[in-house]
Parts: structure tokens; C-alpha cells; sequence
């Protein structure tokens, strides 16, 4: 039987045109207040009901049908919508499900209108829908009904089906730690947490409805608990063909998040879901998924004024699947904010958000900016790479002596979009000066300053500062030690021409190098051997230096905002 609904094409006012895959999972993301919420509900009643109107994100929705009406039939028969007699005088074979859950179709006329495209009368049976303002009003009771008609509730779907209340039960206590129950021996059918260690048998004994009855209620647990049943209620039991989740992570802890994006991205069966997400550790989780279906990710941007979507490409999303530093660190939070800059290390970021802080404009709107490290300097120009296929305007902080190698300088600037051809002569100017002034020390000296750095007792191990400052002195120091400490200011002629025009060529491309060295040259009344000290020295030392930025840190600072600024970035490679 070859029969399948799903949303083929999804045309956006911007004119990006999107094909979600249809069994898998298309994610939105984006910075806040981006659209992404409103995106959804402007897609949720066009993909039955073809409409026109004044709409923010989407202009036009496909919706793609296959198989017969007798194929459409069995197919809602085998996802739990089986047919029906509700009487005699009406002997018509009939279906719960319509335009609403709580409605009824006759089959006969649910296969016409399934062939004619009518799918607004068959909606409740092709869509389903969770928002963030239900999410807390869980239907964790059902009365009981006339098992001649067939289920019409979630909490009906778990007390006719014991295999589906044993795969729920299996999520509750991977996220919480506790099963669910279905007690069915009060007048009402009542969800319930817990276990009560006895066989359900027919009638139930004292024992049975005691231990039931000593159980918590559903509706009397946390938020938390209630909105991840409530989504697991509404898309794993019985799943519709499309499911349309608005925030899925609202009022759940991160690592229920995580579980939540897994879980969502390994649903078995047709079914295409549509998720509008604020949260990195729900995105994680989806990535997380082994074995998970089609994923395509969509961010939504309206920091320029007008709304822009950008979908990653497949391969980009296999790119981004395959790369540690992005699924593993917290690099994914860049995805939810409006500009990203990247630096060497966690010090810099907070030393250079810090900045940002005390220099912004305050009559001017929130700036949205999140700073992000890759441990070091050489992941920093292609993570920047990954990030801008995104849509995400991407700036990179580097120490001086990023320019020391003209490979890394080369592969830096093919990374950002530039090319390094019109800077080879500058960058061999630059490092024959540096390399000229190699100094490798005497016997003496040597020997005089391992002494300085071996103090301690002889059984002591050695501290990783030891080691790195031993392999310092075993290699020699050239210039580039000293322009690091210095930066353009030990320069002068035709080499402080050469950097100059190496910085402003950088910049260009958003590779930003630091022009006094280093990061801890920008406050030197600071001792800068011990970077964390000098960290603790800039926060919390009596001057706080970190509220007083020179001009320099200024303008550098300033440089930045402007390349991130949207009418610069709009064409950011």
C-alpha cells in the first residue's frame, strides 16, 4: 500500500523556498522574537486549508496526498481510527475524527474528499498540533465510553492499548524516573505515577484499587513532568502523518530537553514533524539521535528589519552532525542569537562581552551578541565558516600571532571568504622581522632560569605551567614573543605598515587581530604571566578595569559592532 500525506513545499515572504523532508523533522531556530513561534501558526491551518491573507513568514503551503481512498481507509485504521456503527437507524460505517478530534465522518465520504484534496474535513486525522499555552493542560483523566465505538482520547488510547502505555511508561522513567499508570478502576480513567507491583485482573481486588488509589495523580506533579507527557500524549501515541510542536523545551530542565529532541527525532513511521525550538539542548538532542530520520534546520532572522530564513543544506547538516566541537559544546547556542563572536579561549570571551557591555549604546536596541570560544585559535576561522552557513553573522577575536605562519593565515582567510594572495608580501615582511630577532640564550641563562622554574621538593611532579615554560626556553625566543606583548607598537616603517595593512585586510573578512598582542595587553597595569589572575585583577580588583576601557579597546570593540552590523552582514559569505 503506497499511501502518504505530508507538506511538500513551504514558500516563504522572503522567497526562500523550503522542502521538509516528509518522514523526518524540520527544526526552526532562531534569535528571539525572530518568528519563529508565528511561522508555525501561520503554517498550521494552511497546510489543509489553502488560504490567502496578510501573512508575516509564509505566503504559500503544498500539501501532497497519495494512495486511493480505499488505501486512505486502511491506512487510518492501522494509526487507531477504526470504523464504527453508531446506530441502528444510521448503519453508515463512520470514523471519530473530522475537522475536529471531537467530531465524526462518515468513511464513505472520508475517502471521497481524501481523493478530491478536501483535507479540511479530514484535519483531526492528518494534523496535530501542540502550542505552549496548553502545554500545562494535560488530559490526564477520560470517562469511561461505549467500547463499540473505538477510542477517542489519548488517555482511552493507553487504557485500550496496554503495549502503548508500556512505551510511554518507558520514557517517564528515562526522564524521571518513574512509570505511568492507568487506573482504571475508578469511575473515571485516571493517569497516575507510579507503580502499583500487582497484576491488573478482572474485577479488581481491595488490594488492586488500594494500591491504585495510593498512586499520585498526574495532574499532581510539576510542570515538568505534565509537559512532557503531554507532548509524548500527543505525538507518539497514535501519531498523526503532521505534528506541529511550538516550544517543545518550555517547562522542561535541559537534560529532559535533550531526551525530548532525541526521542522526537527517532519516531518510527510517516510522520513529519514541525518544531519551532529556543533551545539548544532540545536542538542537541535532535542531533544527538542515532539512527534519526531527515532533519532539516531552518533559521529564521528579522534583526535587519525584514524576515530572512535561511535552510541549511543536507550536506550541511551531515557537516554539522560530524563536527564534535558544535554538537558537544555549547557552540550551539550561537544558533539562537542574532551575532556570534568567537574567541581563543573562555577568559577572552568574558573580558570581551564585558566590554561590549560597558561600551554599547544604550539608546540603541539590545545587541543580541553572544561570545563563544573554540579552546585555541585553530578551529576559530572555521567555525566561523560553519556558523555563517547558518545566516549568522560571525566575527573571530585573535592573538597577534595568528600572522606568525602564512599557512594558518592562508587557510584562515579561504575559511572567511577572502583570499590571502594580496597579503603574502606583508606577511613575509612581518615574520622576516620577527625571525630576525631569534634569541636563543647562553648555558648560563638556561641554566639560571630552570632553576627559577624547578622550585619545590624533588618529589614533586611537575605542573603543566613548569613544562610549557620549559619547552619555551628550549625552543628560544624570537620577535614574535615580543610582538605579542606589544603588537603593532614594537613596529615602526615598513614593517608597521605591512601589520597595519595585515589587520585592516583581517577585519575586512571579520578576522579581527588583537593590535596591542594579546588579550591581557589591553590592561597592563596588570601582571599578564598568570592569565587568571589578571582575569581576577580586571573584575574584581579595587580599579575595575574592565569598566574603564582605553580608547583603543574602544575603537577595537567598535570595528566589530560594525561588521556585525545587518546592512554588513547581509552579504556575508
Amino acid at each position: 500500500m503506497s499511501i502518504s500525506f505530508s507538506v511538500s513545499t513551504i514558500t516563504l515572504t522572503d522567497g526562500t523556498t523550503i522542502s521538509p523532508p516528509a518522514s523526518g523533522m524540520t527544526v526552526f531556530i532562531g534569535p528571539n522574537n525572530s518568528g519563529k513561534s508565528l511561522l508555525l501558526r501561520e503554517l498550521s491551518p494552511r497546510i489543509t486549508t489553502p488560504t490567502t491573507g496578510d501573512w508575516k513568514w509564509v505566503s504559500a503551503v503544498d500539501s501532497t496526498s497519495v494512495g486511493s481512498g480505499a488505501e486512505f481507509l486502511s491506512w487510518v485504521a492501522e494509526r487507531g481510527h477504526r470504523t464504527y456503527l453508531p446506530n441502528a437507524q444510521h448503519a453508515r460505517p463512520t470514523l471519530r475524527g473530522g475537522p475536529r478530534a471531537d467530531s465524526a465522518v462518515q468513511a464513505d465520504s472520508a475517502a471521497i474528499w481524501w481523493e478530491m484534496g478536501q483535507f479540511q474535513d479530514l484535519r483531526s486525522m492528518l494534523v496535530t498540533e501542540q502550542w505552549t499555552h496548553e502545554r500545562l493542560s494535560v488530559l490526564a483523566t477520560a470517562t469511561n465510553w461505549d467500547h463499540a465505538e473505538p477510542a477517542g482520547t489519548p488517555v482511552q488510547y493507553l487504557y485500550e492499548d496496554p503495549e502503548l502505555k508500556k512505551e510511554l511508561s518507558q520514557y517517564t522513567v528515562e526522564a524521571f524516573g518513574e512509570p505511568l499508570a492507568v487506573d482504571w478502576t475508578s469511575p473515571t480513567i485516571v493517569l497516575r505515577v507510579g507503580s502499583t507491583g500487582m497484576d491488573d485482573g478482572t474485577p479488581p481486588t481491595p488490594d488492586l484499587v488500594r494500591a491504585y488509589r495510593g498512586l499520585p495523580t498526574l495532574t499532581e506533579q510539576g510542570d515538568g513532568f505534565k509537559a512532557f507527557v503531554q507532548i509524548l500524549l500527543h505525538t507518539v501515541l497514535r501519531p498523526a502523518p503532521v505534528i506541529l510542536i511550538d516550544e517543545p523545551e518550555a517547562f522542561l530542565h535541559p537534560p529532559q530537553a535533550r531526551l525530548l529532541g532525541r526521542k522526537l527525532a527517532q519516531m518510527s513511521g510517516q510522520t513529519q514533524v514541525f518544531v519551532a525550538t529556543h533551545s539548544a539542548d532540545f536542538l542537541a538532542g535532535v542531533l544527538d539521535a542515532q539512527d534519526a530520520r531527515p532533519l532539516a534546520l531552518v533559521r529564521l532572522d528579522r534583526s535587519s528589519g525584514n524576515p530572512r530564513a535561511c535552510q541549511l543544506e543536507p550536506d550541511a547538516v551531515s557537516d554539522l552532525l560530524c563536527t564534535p566541537l558544535l554538537r558537544y559544546s555549547n557552540m550551539l547556542s550561537g544558533l539562537f542569537y542574532d551575532r556570534v563572536v568567537l574567541c581563543e579561549a573562555e577568559g577572552d570571551c568574558q573580558f570581551y562581552a564585558a566590554t561590549f557591555d560597558v561600551t554599547r549604546d544604550t539608546s540603541a536596541p539590545h545587541e543580541n551578541t553572544i561570545f563563544l570560544h573554540t579552546s585555541g585559535k585553530d578551529r576559530l576561522a572555521d567555525t566561523a565558516r560553519r556558523l555563517r552557513t547558518f545566516g549568522i553573522p560571525t566575527a573571530v577575536i585573535a592573538d597577534f600571532d595568528l600572522l606568525n605562519d602564512y599557512t594558518t593565515v592562508r587557510n584562515a582567510m579561504t575559511a572567511l571568504g577572502g583570499t590571502v594572495r594580496d597579503m603574502s608580501a606583508d606577511i613575509k615582511t612581518l615574520n622576516d622581522h620577527a625571525n630576525a630577532e631569534r634569541n636563543v640564550p647562553t648555558v648560563a641563562s638556561f641554566r639560571k632560569q630552570m632553576e627559577q622554574v624547578l622550585t619545590g621538593r624533588g618529589n614533586r611532579q611537575l605542573t603543566d605551567s613548569m613544562i610549557e615554560t620549559m619547552g619555551d626556553l628550549l625552543k628560544g625566543s624570537s620577535g614574535w614573543g615580543a610582538l605579542k606583548k606589544s603588537g603593532l607598537k614594537a613596529l615602526n616603517g615598513d614593517v608597521y605598515a605591512a601589520a597595519e595593512r595585515l589587520l585592516k585586510n583581517t577585519a575586512a573578512h571579520g578576522l579581527f587581530v588583537v593590535p596591542c598582542g594579546e588579550l591581557e595587553q589591553w590592561v597592563r597595569n596588570i601582571p599578564s604571566k598568570n592569565k587568571a589572575r589578571w582575569l581576577d585583577g580586571v573584575f574584581n580588583g579595587t580599579d575595575r578595569w574592565y569598566q574603564n576601557p582605553t580608547n583603543e579597546l574602544q575603537d577595537f570593540c567598535q570595528q566589530i559592532r560594525s561588521y556585525l552590523n545587518p546592512q554588513h552582514t547581509a552579504d556575508q559569505p
